[in-house]
């Protein structure tokens, strides 16, 4: 009775001085549930796979933001990867795709999950992950000898607003008027490609739930107005790196039809790329999903290795 006492006491204890630091370290304009996700959950993730290295790529002000570097024991492959985890643009954490960095690197390839800005963390806009990206990119380049990376070889990739940071790179010019020519390949997991309907006239179906309303309106601002200069639909050119994209058919997040249209409009123009349908899964199906997840990891792994 007094061990069971005991440990009560100390369980009250350590709950009480955790709560303690997430009300103390919370940010303003972030709930609290996604701070204790942010700090907990996602930072548990940490732990599961291990990075082998972490380099600082920039810092604003007090924001340090990093790049998680999974290297493989044997390289079977010259090119490595990028990628840019989701949630839309808002909140989420490059702790997320540890398990695919490392999956990845397990069959020979350098991954790299990368931090950008996010809005209810950092209280940033659309326009800083985007310029957070393009750095996380460029560093890798000018540091490719330091990674042990051929910089004529790397891959960019992401999911959801993380495939728009991805595809950005590549298709978004930048202040300069320029793009990225120089990327390997593109990997897209269901990508925010087409935002275009946040500044359109879209209307949201009127059974929408009020919070996924309220989240819409909130990400709409994120934009600043410009929904539709930001967005990589509307840059399709000729001459874009190839690219896969793995979709589910039952997205309700981002409806495949975007995704085809989108695919069409690529191929329209000459350019390689890959839509990999995956019926009746929804969003991030090939994070939570792990009866398929396997099956999309083999099909990364062989794009990478084809091109």
């Amino acid at each position: 009775m007094k061990k069971t006492m005991i440990t009560l006491l100390v369980l009250a204890i350590s709950l009480a001085i955790l709560f303690s630091y997430l009300a103390l370290t919370k940010p303003k304009q972030m709930p609290f549930i996604g701070h204790f996700f942010d700090k907990v959950v996602y930072g548990s993730l940490y732990y599961f796979n291990k990075p082998d290295e972490a380099h600082i790529y920039a810092s604003r002000g007090k924001i340090k933001l990093k790049l998680f570097v999974f290297n493989p024991l044997e390289k079977k492959s010259e090119s490595s990867v990028l990628l840019f985890h989701g949630g839309g643009w808002a909140f989420g954490s490059s702790y997320s795709l540890f398990k695919i960095c490392r999956d990845i690197s397990n069959k020979g390839i350098t991954c790299i999950s990368a931090d950008y800005r996010l809005a209810l963390k950092h209280n940033s806009k659309v326009k800083d992950s985007m310029i957070d990206a393009r750095d996380a990119y460029e560093w890798i380049i000018e540091n490719a000898e330091l990674l042990n990376i051929d910089k004529d070889h790397v891959m960019v990739g992401g999911g959801s607003s993380g495939g728009h940071l991805a595809a950005s790179l590549a298709m978004i010019p930048d202040e300069n008027n320029e793009v990225i020519r120089d990327i390997k390949a593109l990997i897209f997991f269901n990508p925010a490609i087409n935002t275009t309907f946040f500044d359109s006239g879209f209307e949201l179906p009127k059974n929408t739930s009020e919070r996924r309303v309220k989240f819409w309106f909130y990400l709409k601002k994120l934009f600043e107005g410009k929904s539709i200069e930001l967005s990589p639909s509307n840059y399709v050119s000729e001459n874009l790196p190839p690219s896969i994209i793995f979709h589910g058919t039952n997205d309700k997040t981002i409806p495949i039809s975007i995704i085809e249209d989108f695919t069409n409009d690529m191929k329209s123009k000459g350019n390689d790329i890959t839509l990999s349908r995956w019926e009746d899964k929804g969003h991030q199906f090939y994070r939570w999903d792990k009866e398929v997840y396997p099956a999309v990891i083999d099909e990364v792994i062989n794009f990478i290795k084809e091109k």
